[in-house]
């Protein structure tokens, strides 16, 4: 893990730094990273591919991207009374000493309301809204990650969190997806976030997707779990029939 964890990191912070600065030369970035010519360039191409950068004569600069993540306030609307549902279907799984995450998300945001109070077990998150939910529990231990807080997903970010979440053993991860489908598995838009969940989903020993049906056979940017690794879906109508018999094939088990 440690090779990826920095790769990731380091294509994290060119992000940043070419955001912030609108333009970046490939030696400037070469001296700046400290990595050779050829590996700042596979890192360019990775930005280009996901549309973050496109290339200039001699370095990169800074693109608008189509595929920025819908305001969290607008995406709380949505579906309303069928995330409240997976929510509540899903809640069923936290059973007493379990350690858990939960993903921020306007689906995974429900998953608490369910859950008895008096309950002994472990939170880890990076969500405002289930740090705020969980702060009422009086058996809970609680754990926050993420270092920069992210008002449009109301989440905190930081690849550094991935230090933290070492430390952890985490026995049920509750996930949340714009996308899924069997090409492409779960997919976000963030690559902040995305970075999390590609750590906690290959940490957790349990998988579970809370997404509702207008995100089925739906694809964003960039993927975090091959659908084949999850363990539970969680939706609020039957899937569609390629997914519904993707989950029955790979023995996933589909709650709606």
């Amino acid at each position: 893990m440690g090779e990826l964890y920095m790769k990731a990191k380091r294509i994290y912070e060119i992000e940043s730094f070419i955001k912030e600065n609108k333009t970046a030369s490939i030696e400037e970035l070469r001296q700046r990273f400290n990595v050779s010519i050829n590996t700042i360039r596979r890192d360019i191409n990775q930005l280009v591919d996901m549309n973050i950068v496109k290339k200039v004569y001699g370095g990169i600069e800074v693109i608008e991207d189509s595929h920025k993540a819908v305001d969290y306030n607008k995406r709380n609307i949505e579906n309303s009374n069928s995330k409240k549902i997976i929510g509540e279907l899903a809640a069923n799984e936290i059973e007493a000493n379990d350690i858990i995450y939960i993903d921020t998300g306007t689906t995974t945001i429900h998953l608490l309301d369910y859950v008895d109070k008096h309950l002994t077990f472990t939170i880890i998150t990076n969500s405002l809204d289930i740090l705020n939910k969980a702060s009422q529990f009086k058996n809970v231990t609680l754990f926050i990650i993420g270092e920069k807080y992210k008002p449009i997903t109301r989440s905190f970010i930081g690849i550094d969190s991935n230090m933290l979440l070492e430390k952890f053993n985490i026995n049920k991860s509750f996930m949340s997806a714009t996308g899924v489908n069997i090409q492409n598995g779960l997919s976000n838009s963030e690559m902040e976030e995305n970075l999390i969940k590609q750590y906690i989903t290959s940490k957790a020993t349990e998988t579970f997707i809370l997404a509702d049906h207008s995100k089925m056979g739906k694809s964003t940017l960039l993927t975090y779990c091959d659908l084949s690794d999850i363990n539970k879906m969680f939706t609020d109508k039957i899937p569609p029939k390629d997914i519904n018999a993707f989950c029955q094939e790979h023995n996933i088990a589909v709650y709606f």
